[in-house]
């Protein structure tokens, strides 16, 4: 009996021991992993800022395939959010927020394990030549809870791993949109802008010649009321018909004038758009819509209006058609 009651006592002298111990240990747990990633810094911070996306990198989502996920204010950039439920005992539930998103710098997060409270994240972007690094970091505050702080001396060899495959599966995926020439399509917020435009309805064959002129005419109009262009041309396609197409030609200005014979003016609406460029000559520019077109479709979001097309490069400037650039916009809602 005597030795039970000294195995007790001493029993609860370590437990008191561990648990003053635990009052000096970190209060705060910071967890960091980084990994250099052979593509530009846009490429990989949309695979981070679209929460759908990390079904292909990160990898607590790819533990259990039957997890039930619901996304929040479209799943992308500043305020979407993803909550999970899992019956797998290592994701259990919880929610995690996008809180900062700055393109194609920084993304900061906050996880709310449910159980196990709040804790923040955040991911790093610096993009030198051809090469991103990225650094991915946790921290949580653990509280006054004294296992919790003892727990927290595990946190780096339990979490580390995860980030560095994970960071692994990243690099995977970004160098392979990039080795396979994929379109990278984001969500841009276009501000308004005043225009001049030309729109009326030609046939297919005529869309190229009759583009050039009026662009032409929307020039001379623009010189012709001391009008400044803010912006490269675009064309909006407002309606297809067959061999038909309903086309808008336009240039953005500085200031609003007044429209004459067939000459519009107004002001374009600020717009949240589906975006990607388009890189090479304009005979394969449908390729690019179609992949917008899916992405869009995938990420469960609606049109809004009809596409856009904005021309960055100026072909009487640079006659190399593998280096022109066309921004591609599909607003959605």
């Amino acid at each position: 009996m005597k030795t039970l009651k000294k195995f007790f006592l001493g029993l609860l002298i370590l437990l008191i021991a561990m648990a003053i111990i635990a009052f000096f240990l970190p209060r705060e747990v910071h967890v960091e992993r980084t990994a250099s990633i052979q593509a530009p810094a846009k490429v990989v911070f949309n695979q981070v800022n679209n929460l759908r996306s990390w079904d292909k990198w990160a990898v607590w989502n790819q533990m259990d395939p039957d997890m039930k996920v619901d996304y929040k204010n479209r799943g992308i950039g500043k305020g979407a959010a993803y909550s999970w439920e899992s019956e797998n005992p290592n994701l259990g539930a919880g929610t995690m927020t996008i809180t900062e998103s700055v393109p194609y710098d920084s993304i900061a997060t906050t996880m709310n394990f449910m159980e196990e409270g709040l804790s923040t994240g955040y991911f790093l972007f610096d993009e030198s030549g051809q090469t991103t690094t990225v650094t991915w970091a946790f921290d949580t505050d653990l509280g006054y809870n004294p296992i919790a702080r003892w727990m927290g001396l595990l946190f780096d060899s339990m979490i580390g791993p995860d980030f560095e495959q994970g960071l692994q599966n990243l690099k995977i995926v970004a160098e392979t949109i990039v080795q396979e020439k994929r379109p990278v399509v984001e969500l841009v917020n276009l501000p308004a802008f005043d225009f001049v435009s030309i729109r009326q309805t030609i046939e297919l064959e005529d869309v190229s010649e009759q583009m050039g002129i009026n662009y032409g005419q929307l020039i001379n109009f623009i010189n012709q009321n001391d009008l400044a262009m803010t912006n490269m041309p675009y064309a909006i396609y407002h309606k297809i018909d067959g061999n038909l197409i309903d086309l808008e030609c336009g240039i953005p200005v500085n200031s609003k004038v007044e429209a004459q014979e067939n000459i519009l003016t107004g002001t374009m609406p600020a717009k949240t758009y589906a975006a990607a460029d388009h890189f090479g000559s304009y005979d394969h520019l449908e390729q690019t819509h179609s992949f917008i077109q899916k992405w869009i479709q995938n990420n469960e979001l609606q049109l809004a209006g009809s596409p856009m097309e904005q021309y960055l490069t100026d072909p009487q400037k640079e006659p190399d058609e593998s280096k022109w650039v066309t921004a591609i916009y599909y607003p959605v809602n």
